[in-house]
């Protein structure tokens, strides 16, 4: 029965230790809701335009013949333009169309940005009436070119925008603030107008340190039928005590946390690019030019563009990279729309203040999975750090020091042991037959009391 016991008890504990293990494992936190809305700056999200075509034709054209000389046949001239508007519009979804170029000497073999920035309209061509928290603004002192992996941009907010760029008229690095909503502010809104009608403009919402990227798609196609456009945002943070816990256990990953080459900061955005970056050189030995400038990634010349353009598909489907989630990243959701009557601007803000954030923290962490494994253990065996130690100390040091110290000793009880004679013990169960008989009783004699023995016992006279 003891033996039943134990084994049961030792069995039911494994299991439940297991069972805590993969809590702590798989489920160690727990998402609630911040409602101490007074006490937190909300940035505004970084806003990112990006035309259908960013180049005119008639401005390539314009490029091409005063590259390659006006001498050019009209054939000759389509065809340098459908290549510099390739390049223009160069990303993963149409880097394969380059395969049609391969071999020519004739179309520029690198330097594309210098390129693309010679053709693209630029920002005053495509932005204008700016209002920031219903102040006007110069739309060019916000707008900052971008190069993404969804085409070039002009992007409002973004600390990865391009700082220095051709034709600039302040050749220093611009300087990108983030910018901020109070809840003092009559708008929380920014408003611009544009030239749509034969180009309609992808807008993308994201957070001010990403940029668009593959993993997203456009919150709106603006073809000026909508005037305003509202979202909310949904905030995640994680507290420090997460910390104690693995980016796999707790979902997340802190900004300090790895090291990206491509990016200060870590976020799940820059972890992507980072990834795609880091496969683009180990196959080509380059990088698109659409990526920002990185000491060690060098961009690719049109050979590098061919050879990239081969695994264009492996690289938009992610490649199986690493990445997760930020432990504070901020998700932006439109929630509303309002058709337009007219060409009117477009304005786009929140829809609310936003009054709750979600905070992720340790449910069940070190201490408690300490806890737990000896309460458990404990409970059906008895067993306690004490135990454990002491069970440690007897089958370690103490076996040590008798084998070593006391080894004369311990020969000589063995040698006794050994030498003594044990007896013949019968430790089965069955009766045997000399037990079964029973041992005459003895018969001792009756004594029968008289008056003379008692004769000195006053209270029986």
């Amino acid at each position: 029965m003891w033996f039943i016991f134990v084994s049961t008890s030792t069995i039911v504990t494994l299991i439940i230790i297991v069972s805590l293990w993969e809590k702590f494992q798989t489920n160690p936190t727990i998402t609630g809701l911040d409602t101490d809305f007074h006490n937190w700056d909300v940035p505004f999200p970084g806003i990112s335009v990006c035309p259908y075509s960013p180049a005119r034709r008639e401005v390539i054209e314009e490029y091409v013949k005063e590259k390659w000389g006006e001498s050019l046949t009209e054939e000759k001239i389509n065809y340098l333009s459908n290549f510099v508007n390739l390049i223009a519009n160069l990303s993963y979804d149409n880097m394969n169309e380059l395969e049609a170029y391969k071999n020519d000497k004739i179309v520029p073999q690198s330097d594309f940005r210098a390129l693309v920035y010679k053709v693209v309209d630029h920002c005053e061509d495509i932005l204008f009436d700016c209002y920031w928290k219903g102040k006007e603004f110069d739309c060019c002192d916000a707008f900052f070119p971008a190069f993404t992996e969804k085409g070039f941009c002009y992007s409002f907010n973004s600390i990865h925008a391009e700082k220095i760029w051709p034709g600039k008229e302040n050749t220093d690095e611009a300087e990108i603030k983030i910018n901020y909503i109070y809840e003092t502010d009559t708008k929380w809104t920014m408003e611009f107008d544009g030239n749509t009608t034969d180009n309609p403009y992808s807008i993308y919402i994201h957070s001010s340190d990403e940029l668009p990227g593959v993993e997203m798609s456009p919150q709106h196609i603006w073809t000026q039928t909508v005037n305003k456009m509202f979202f909310a945002s949904r905030t995640t943070y994680t507290t420090a005590d997460a910390r104690q816990l693995t980016a796999k256990q707790r979902k997340c990953i802190f900004e300090d946390e790895v090291k990206l080459k491509t990016a200060e900061k870590y976020s799940y955005w820059a972890c992507m690019s980072d990834c795609r970056m880091r496969a683009s050189m180990d196959k080509c030995n380059c990088v698109p030019f659409f990526y920002h400038q990185v000491s060690g990634f060098p961009y690719c010349d049109l050979e590098g563009l061919m050879c990239l353009s081969k695994i264009a598909d492996e690289l938009r489907r992610s490649l199986n990279c690493p990445c997760e989630l930020g432990c504070e990243n901020t998700v932006y959701e439109v929630e509303k729309l309002s058709n337009s009557m007219d060409e009117e601007p477009i304005e786009i803000g929140f829809v609310s203040w936003p009054m709750i954030r979600y905070k992720r923290e340790v449910l069940f962490g070190w201490v408690d999975l300490l806890v737990a494994f000896g309460g458990i253990a404990g409970l059906f065996l008895g067993f306690s750090l004490l135990s454990g130690v002491e069970i440690i100390y007897y089958f370690t040091m103490r076996a040590a020091c008798m084998i070593y110290r006391n080894s004369e000793t311990l020969i000589k009880l063995e040698e006794e042991s050994q030498e003594k004679i044990l007896p013949n013990i019968d430790l089965g169960l069955k009766i045997s037959k000399d037990e079964t008989k029973i041992s005459p009783a003895k018969v001792y004699p009756m004594v029968i009391p008289n008056k003379k023995m008692y004769a000195n016992v006053p209270f029986l006279n």
